[in-house]
């Protein structure tokens, strides 16, 4: 079975992926569909008071709509190539309705859009058998350990909420505990593997690690055959975890993706090409 895993669009889509993604038997997503490079500034820039509090409100609706019909149009574009994709949301989809992402804008999430469209597959949290390989798939937004100290830059009452927030998390993660998990499909990286922020411009968190800490301790101990990954821009490549091969897809907004051939029948990777 021919794979593509794609992600990180951030409203492009270049052509030559949509000739891959014909190529495949499935489309595997680690999401973050939408983009606006006006909006990515501000959020880099106010990352600890909350960009939409400096804004003004006339801005704050421009830069959003922008950003979420950019990932709509890529949503549509991807459904309407044909083959299968299967989606886990990344830390940029409008899903959930979080001021930090919104900006209080009310939208449609992109999860509730791809309801209707026969060839997206929105996964949430859950294991899933597809064309007879085991998914997990998590996904989502997670909390990096950097902010659960003070180097984070947040005040103690956000370090206490994002303290409650990752032992849910972690929670959440263990609680599909099995060992024959083919592919862990997440969107973030896990601790210590292609996690470094080495962002070309403004970011506070330039230097750190911003990887999940659980993801590292349930490849250890589940040993999943692949864990799928991409939200860090400046990686693209594969390295071993014990008998886990973490492959960071890059970016599709740069024409980046990964090409896994994988024999369902034997369950084993026979072969990783990165599109570049």
């Amino acid at each position: 079975m021919k794979i593509l895993a794609i992600g990180d669009f951030h409203g492009k889509f270049p052509k030559k992926l949509e000739r891959e993604i014909k190529k495949a038997d499935v489309v595997l997503s680690i999401g973050d569909f939408g983009g606006s490079k006006k909006l990515l500034k501000l959020v880099f820039k106010h990352l600890y008071k909350g960009w939409w509090n400096v804004v003004e409100k006339k801005k704050v609706r421009e830069y959003i709509l922008e950003d979420y019909n950019s990932g709509k149009k890529i949503i549509k574009t991807l459904n309407n190539v044909g083959t299968p994709v299967y989606i886990v949301h990344g830390n940029w989809d409008f899903e959930g309705r979080k001021k930090e992402r919104t900006g209080g804008v009310k939208l449609v999430n992109y999860s509730h859009l791809m309801k209707k469209m026969k060839n997206m597959n929105y996964l949430r949290k859950r294991i899933v058998d597809i064309k007879g390989m085991t998914v997990y798939a998590f996904g989502g937004y997670v909390i990096p350990d950097v902010v659960l100290t003070k180097k984070g830059g947040y005040t103690e009452i956000k370090i206490k909420r994002f303290k409650k927030e990752y032992a849910k998390l972690k929670k959440q993660l263990f609680s599909k505990s099995r060992k024959n998990i083919d592919i862990l499909l997440a969107h973030y990286p896990p601790y210590g593997h292609f996690d470094v922020v080495k962002y070309k411009g403004e970011n506070p968190r330039n230097g750190q690690h911003v990887g999940f800490k659980p993801y590292t301790q349930y490849i250890k101990k589940y040993k999943p055959k692949l864990f799928l990954c991409g939200h860090m821009h400046e990686y693209q490549g594969k390295k071993k975890l014990g008998k886990t091969i973490i492959v960071s897809i890059g970016s599709a907004e740069q024409g980046k993706a990964a090409i896994i051939e994988f024999d369902e029948k034997r369950k084993k990777i026979n072969k990783i090409k990165f599109l570049k």
